[in-house]
């Protein structure tokens, strides 16, 4: 026996593979997904804002089957750091090990690493960071069930836009995003887990729509020149309808805690 190596089993047996569903096609005969939406359709949108108590801003939102909460801390001073004329903004996207079909691990892999730059990229625009010299506000997201990575990270987007303005901190605009899968030249909006298998691309774009500016694109896969100008014309129309979702949560939140003012002065 060698002991330098490590030595198999006497006997072995062949691995058991089950054979995986064939894959149905993303629209039926009558022109619907699975969920019966059209190519152009979003999911319903729940935004609720105030989740996390201990924060200075929050925002839950669910996106279909999508669920994420972000949790906004600061401004804070740095105080170990040089001066600096404008603010830090520091994000961190994190995927719940629960969360996705493969079990995650607990520390951060590099696609979260990478979706926590496209969020400090997507967000940055919009706030006033040279109000806030050397201080900073950090951002965190964590994605509690995942249905399609494109709308997480939209989704997150959204929410870290909510929970900033829920904080306080001042903006330019509201930051919404909108995602679509691209697909034999089809553009699916707002794509799920089983639509993005079968992808060519996806795209996420982040815009503002009060100042009718694109403040991020990130885009994946292969797609001809004219299909993504038009998948970035559709994305900027649904962030446009997700801005009225944002909106609507926002004065909600506003009304409970004015309610509540009044109720804590009455006593």
């Amino acid at each position: 026996m060698d002991r330098r190596r490590v030595n198999g089993p006497e006997q072995s047996v062949p691995p058991l593979l089950k054979n995986l569903p064939e894959r149905q096609p993303i629209l039926n005969n009558d022109g619907k997904r699975v969920d019966q939406r059209k190519i152009d359709d979003l999911r319903p949108i729940f935004l609720k804002t105030g989740l996390v108590t201990q924060a200075n801003g929050s925002a839950y939102i669910e996106v279909g089957n999508t669920k994420a909460v972000c949790a906004v801390y600061g401004p804070r001073q740095l105080k170990r750091a040089g001066f600096s004329s404008n603010g830090t903004l520091n994000c961190e996207f994190k995927f719940s090990t629960f969360s996705c079909t493969k079990r995650r691990a607990h520390m951060r892999d590099s696609e979260e690493k990478g979706y926590s730059q496209v969020l400090v990229q997507a967000l940055a625009p919009a706030v006033r960071l040279e109000l806030l010299p050397k201080s900073a506000i950090d951002i965190y997201v964590n994605v509690l069930e995942n249905d399609g990575t494109s709308s997480c990270l939209a989704a997150a987007i959204v929410a870290a836009s909510t929970a900033l303005a829920d904080a306080g901190i001042e903006m330019l605009d509201q930051v919404t995003a909108c995602s679509a899968v691209l697909s034999k030249k089809q553009i699916i909006m707002d794509g799920t887990e089983l639509e993005e298998q079968q992808k060519d691309g996806n795209m996420v774009v982040s815009y503002m729509p009060s100042l009718n500016e694109v403040t991020h694109i990130l885009q994946s896969g292969i797609s001809e020149a004219a299909t993504t100008s038009q998948a970035i014309e559709q994305c900027i129309d649904g962030c446009s309808k997700i801005y009225s979702v944002m909106s609507t949560a926002l004065l909600q939140s506003l009304d409970n805690n004015n309610n509540e003012e009044e109720e804590n002065n009455k006593l």
